[in-house]
This record gives C-alpha cells, structure tokens and sequence, in this order.
C-alpha cells in the first residue's frame, strides 16, 4: 500500500518535470539531474525534494521497479508534452535573440545623427520594454497603452472607439500558447476548500473507493491453527464527477480605461506581454470563477439544464453545476433521519446530537458556549473512535463558528493572546485543527474527516482543458470546458453535524416539500 501511493507521488513528479522515465546511472539506479532537482524544489519545496531522493532510493534498494510507472498513454503524452516543450523552448531561445538584435539595432539608430530627409526619433524606455517583451505594437490597444505610460498627451482614451475585436482575438491565441500552464493554473487552481482535499485526476463520470474493508487488529496470541484478524468494515461513498463550462463575452470598449489604469498602477516603467488579455483573465475572469466554484463545491446542487419551447438553453445558475459536500451530507442526513428501522444507512457518523446550533451561538446561553460544544466532540470521538484521536485531522467548519469559538477561547484564557495571536485554529489536547470553509458560510455546519478521505476530483489532464476565443460582432466570446466534482470517499471516516436549519434549507426539493430533514443529530 505505501508502495502504491509513492508510485502515485513519483508519477506526479514525471509529469511536473515532464519526463517520461527516470534517468538511470550507470548502477541502474534512477537519479535527477540538478536541473530538475531545481525544478522540483521551486514548485514543492527542498524539505520535498530530498524526501522524495530519500524515498526513491529506498524504494529501490527493496527491488521495486520504477520502469513501468506510468501507462502507455500516460507515455505517449508525457513524450508529446515533452516535444512541445523543447520546440517552445527553441522558439523563446530564436524569439530572444531577435529581440536582442532588434534593441541593439535601435540603440545604435539612436545615436547617429538623422539624415537630410528624416528627423531623428527617440524610442521611450516603455516602448523599448514593450519591444524586448514581444509586444506587437502594431494592434491599437497595445499602441494606446505604450503611450499611456510613456506620458504622451495624445495616449487618452474617449471611449467614443473600440479595440479591433480581431486584433484581440488574434492576442488571445498568442497569450494562451506562451502560457498556458499558468492560465490553467489560475482557472482551476486551489480555492479555499480544495486545499483541504486529496485530488483524484479521473475523466469517469463517477468515482466509487474499490477497497471497503480495511485491517481492524493484527496481532493475537500464537496458537497452531489459522485465525485470521477481524476486519473493520468501512462503506465506500459515490463521488459524481460534473462537466462544467466558462462563457464570458469580453466587449473591448468597455474595459479599456480600467486596462489603462490598471497597467499605469501595477507598473509604471515597463509593459506587461500582452497587457489587455493579461488584465481580462487575473483581473476579471480567474476571481469569480475561484468565487463561484468555492461556493458550488460546497452548497451547488446539480440541476440538469431543460431547453425552452424552442429548443433553446439560457445559462445555468453557478450553483447548479455540480452537487457540492455539504448538500450530499444533507441528503445522507435526512436519508439515514428517514429511515426505517433494519433499513440500510449511510455509515456516516453523525455528531452533536439533540443539540441545535443556534443554541449554542446564544449569547444569553450559559449552559452552552461554542467551545465547550466543539472540546467535547472531540472529546468523544476520541474515547468511542481512538484511532482516529491519534490521527491528524481538520474540522472543516463555517468561519462563523470558528470566530465564536476564538472569542470564547480568548474570553476564558486571555493570558494566551500575545502566544496566539488574534487566529487561534489549533484545539488543545488534540491533533484536530479548524479549516474555514468560506462556502459554508451561514450554514453553522461542520465535518471532521481526514485529507485523503475528503476528495477533489479533477478533468483526466487539466493543462489540456482547451481555452477558445470566438469573434462575435464587438465583442470575443472566452469559452473552457471541464470535469470537476467533490465528496467522501469512506462514511465511517466521515464525522459530521448538521444544523436542523441546514438540513431543510439545502435539502432536495422532494425532501423539502415532503418535511423532510427536521430535527438534530442521530
């Protein structure tokens, strides 16, 4: 098993370094280059680095083999990839020794004295920038914004003209080919609760743990005969995968004062490579996507989109595209709340019962406060469950109840601010430790589980996730697409508390309309 999942790290590694294989010394063994020791340690870290060495050495040395590591697509892709990357690699070694002649050329222009038909022009320390980057100053915007920032008068823009919806379309194509990793980074990078989460790289629609049982107890007393250990027995949760979708129509006219401003602000000496397409992506696209797939990831409730009379789409609410955590613990809830006795249940351990949160946040309460309430789950998880009491786990919690139980903790031990600070998240006597979940929010609700049992699944290869631009008229239309879903891998390594008002506010509609879902813990 532990073998299992360093190969899954060392696969990892290939792909970062964009390797089919590891290299081999002449004893056999595999070894990286300093180059990509450099490599490795900027992404993940030195500590990583020589961990991983350490590990791949050991690994080895008790004869496993590394040689049949990844698939033969995984090879084939890895070699594809690896291919673009040196051509790449090539075009910026031609591009800047381009570049290099081109700004010697202009400095030696500079200094001869201009002929009898001619005048002599003086290029900006800007525009020589905005040359030496690549910038083609051919389009009119990227034109506007050199003499903006150079100070020239003529530089102000009326909003009376737009950008050429072409030129734009023909950067877009330019930005994404130079960076794509970095744009595919930023569309689909960490938000705040994915962080928290162990990634699975699928393209399957959904995804379900293969091993349901694990060991209980291994060591017994000898006895000459065969008596196997017990096993715990654990039930392996469906996680959904969801394709989702990015539409946005970009009209150039209307962002090109915030582009001008925004590139005077960020740097006044030197220009960006393609400053516009640059501002559209960081500025406008990437935060609310990250917005908008935190909030899903945790509350969205997939609603499959129905075309109207005429066979026709509208676009779908964010919250729609995918089931988040939160609302498939509500449908476990209310399922295991509703049945009957002897019938099967979820195997999800549900905590804080007969306890209502609200209860709990009343100021005027004295027999509750929020962190007597969150010490003594702890507490009885770790006398009913002491596996997981050794075990280093986060309680992934609405930040509201976070902040009840800091205010409470530094009311009752005010002594401890100057050692904490004002963001105490760690919970004393145990390995368990707050994670603000910013998607949930409001809905006083919170799980304890461990990383690998909390699970992100991801498009089979995000960096290949196509980015498009189409011309529409006066504006260009930005499209992606790509599979993305969250949920548990084991319920009974899931404990979790679901405040009554959750359970009816994200239920499903037919539980909702049935009254479904009332009342506290089980």
């Amino acid at each position: 098993m532990v073998f299992a999942k360093f190969k899954e790290v060392a696969a990892s590694v290939l792909m970062v370094l964009g390797l089919p294989s590891f290299k081999k010394d002449n004893d056999g063994k595999s070894f990286l280059s300093d180059e990509e020791k450099k490599l490795l340690t900027e992404k993940f870290g030195e500590k990583f680095t020589t961990a991983f060495l350490a590990d791949l050495q050991e690994s080895e040395a008790k004869g496993e083999s590394f040689d049949e590591l990844l698939d033969a697509q995984m090879k084939l892709r890895l070699e594809a990839q690896n291919a673009e990357l040196i051509k790449l690699r090539e075009q910026n070694t031609q591009l800047k020794k381009a570049q290099d002649d081109l700004q010697a050329t202009i400095a030696k222009l500079e200094k001869q004295p201009a002929g009898s038909g001619g005048h002599q022009v003086t290029v900006s320390e800007v525009e020589k920038a905005a040359i030496a980057a690549g910038v083609d100053l051919s389009l009119k915007h990227n034109r506007f914004l050199v003499d903006y920032m150079s100070g020239k008068v003529q530089a102000a823009y009326s909003g009376d003209s737009t950008i050429d919806t072409q030129e734009l379309k023909t950067e877009f194509g330019k930005y994404v080919d130079n960076n794509r990793l970095e744009i595919m980074r930023g569309l689909f990078g960490q938000t705040e609760s994915t962080k928290y989460m162990s990634s699975i790289i699928t393209d399957k629609t959904e995804v379900r743990a293969v091993q349901a049982n694990i060991i209980g107890t291994v060591l017994q007393q000898f006895v000459p005969e065969w008596t196997p250990s017990g096993k715990a027995k654990f039930t392996p949760l469906t996680i959904k995968n969801f394709k989702c979708k990015l539409n946005v129509p970009i009209k150039p006219s209307d962002i090109m004062e915030d582009i001008l401003g925004y590139m005077y602000d960020e740097q006044a000496t030197t220009l960006q490579s393609m400053p516009i397409v640059r501002y559209i992506l960081q500025q406008l696209i990437f935060p609310k996507l990250d917005e908008e797939r935190e909030d899903a990831l945790a509350v969205g409730r997939y609603k499959e989109s129905q075309p109207d009379g005429n066979g026709n789409y509208t676009a779908s609410a964010p919250s729609e595209s995918m089931d988040g955590y939160l609302t498939q613990l509500v449908d476990y809830y209310n399922a295991d709340a509703a049945a009957q006795e002897g019938e099967a249940k979820s195997g999800i351990r549900w905590i804080g019962k007969d306890v209502d949160i609200a209860d709990v946040l009343d100021e005027n309460n004295l027999n509750l406060n929020m962190m007597e309430f969150i010490d003594g789950i702890v507490d009885e998880i770790a006398q009913k469950y002491p596996l997981y009491a050794r075990k280093k786990m986060f309680v992934h919690c609405d930040p509201n109840l976070i902040l009840k139980y800091q205010r409470v903790y530094r009311e009752k031990y005010p002594m401890l601010k100057n050692e904490d600070g004002d963001n105490r998240t760690k919970i004393d006597f145990s390995k368990f430790t707050f994670a603000p979940m910013e998607g949930m929010r409001g809905t006083c609700c919170f799980f304890i589980t461990p990383t690998e049992n909390f699970k992100h699944l991801m498009s089979h290869n995000p960096q290949n996730v196509t980015l498009r631009f189409l011309e529409n008229h006066y504006s260009v239309d930005v499209m992606a697409e790509w599979w993305e879903g969250t949920g548990f891998w084991l319920a009974e390594a899931l404990f979790a508390y679901i405040a009554p008002a959750a359970a009816v506010t994200y239920a499903k509609p037919s539980a909702n309309a049935g009254g479904n879902g009332e009342g506290g813990g089980l």
